[in-house]
């Protein structure tokens, strides 16, 4: 089950890399299973295009009682090229009454979340004849920080120091 939806995100991933383009991706998958580095031909489909309806990170990430903000991280090789990290704002969280101030009785907590994503890899071309670049695109897994949340802190009890 896990193969299969990894397929089906690589598909997806790899139609919207080259939507535009109406060409041939050949897609390296899996480390864990029977497909180890075997390489998929794919014909992609232009037509296919997502739409998000949710509202604004921002505007989410403001009325959390433990805000955040985004750093963009941009890697050339990578698709997504860019992926928005969370920075949580806050060390407590705000308190319930509003303003800005803190409770200290909680504590804000980064939300991690692994996402796929394909890394970009030139092939090495020994044939003749004319001379285009060429890709292989390796799926990976990347941990990305998706927002903050509120918790309570952990507290670990230290063991009796004797009485000796």
């Amino acid at each position: 089950m896990q193969l299969v939806l990894k397929s089906l995100l690589l598909l997806v991933l790899a139609t919207l890399l080259h939507a535009t383009k109406g060409r041939m991706v050949s897609v390296k998958l899996g480390r864990r299973n029977k497909l180890k580095d075997k390489t998929v031909r794919l014909i992609l489909d232009s037509s296919v295009s997502l739409q998000m309806t949710s509202p604004p990170a921002s505007t989410i990430a403001n009325m959390s009682l433990s805000p955040w903000t985004y750093r963009e991280s941009c890697m050339e090789s990578r698709f997504p090229r860019q992926i928005a990290h969370a920075q949580c704002l806050t060390a407590g969280c705000l308190s319930l009454q509003g303003g800005r101030e803190e409770d200290a009785s909680l504590v804000a907590k980064p939300i991690y979340y692994q996402v796929l994503v394909l890394h970009r890899i030139p092939r090495h071309n020994n044939k003749g004849g004319w001379k285009r670049r060429k890709y292989d695109f390796r799926l990976g897994m990347e941990v990305v920080t998706v927002g903050c949340t509120c918790v309570r802190p952990s507290v670990v009890p230290q063991g009796n120091r004797g009485d000796a």
